[in-house]
C-alpha cells in the first residue's frame, strides 16, 4: 500500500507572494478625505474620553492618506483621539479592493468603505455587525476611475497609538 501512496503525483502548493510592506508614515496625504460617515460610534461612553472622542469626530471630513496603486500592507497606528485612520484609494473601471485589518486586536477594529461624501455606493460592500473579522471591499461599477475611501475604526474608547497592520489587496 505504501509504494502506490509514493506513487501519486505530488501537487505542489504555492503560497501568494508577500505584499510589500509600507509604513503609514511614508505614504503621502490624500488631496482631500472623507466626510464623516453617518455610522455609530461603537467605541462611544460617557466619560471624560468619551465626550474627547465624540469632540473629534465632530469635524466636516477626515484626514485620509494615499495609498498606492498596487496591492500593498501597511503598518499603522491610531494618531489621535478620534480613533479612525482613513485612505484613500483610486479604483479604476471594474476594479476590484479589499481592505482588512490582519495584524493588532483585530476584534477591537472595523473597515467601513465610504465615498467621497461618508456614504455607501453601489459596489462598496462591508461588515456592519462586527464580528471581529474587520475588512471590507469595493468593486467598481461604472465606467470611470473612482476615489475610495477605507477608513480603520476602533470599537473602543481611549485606543490612541494601538498598532495594527492592514492588507490592500487589489484584483
Amino acid at each position: 500500500m505504501l509504494p502506490s501512496l509514493l506513487m501519486l503525483p505530488m501537487v505542489v502548493l504555492q503560497a501568494p507572494a508577500p505584499l510589500p510592506v509600507v509604513a503609514a508614515k511614508d505614504l503621502p496625504q490624500a488631496p482631500r478625505g472623507p466626510m464623516v460617515p453617518q455610522v455609530r460610534d461603537l467605541g462611544t461612553e460617557h466619560s471624560i474620553f468619551g465626550k474627547t472622542r465624540r469632540a473629534s469626530r465632530s469635524g466636516p471630513s477626515i484626514p485620509a492618506l494615499q495609498l498606492p496603486a498596487s496591492s500593498v500592507r501597511v503598518t499603522d497606528r491610531i494618531p489621535d483621539a478620534a480613533g479612525w485612520r482613513a485612505y484613500a484609494l483610486e479604483v479604476p473601471a471594474g476594479g476590484k479592493v479589499k481592505v482588512a485589518v490582519v495584524e493588532g486586536r483585530k476584534a477591537w477594529f472595523r473597515v467601513l468603505a465610504v465615498n467621497a461624501w461618508g456614504q455607501d455606493e453601489p459596489g462598496l460592500l462591508q461588515n456592519r455587525i462586527p464580528k471581529g473579522d474587520p475588512q471590507a471591499t469595493y468593486e467598481n461599477p461604472t465606467q470611470e476611475t473612482r476615489t475610495i475611501f477605507f477608513i480603520v475604526d476602533t470599537l473602543d474608547v481611549n485606543m490612541i497609538g494601538e498598532r495594527y497592520t492592514i492588507d490592500v489587496t487589489r484584483g
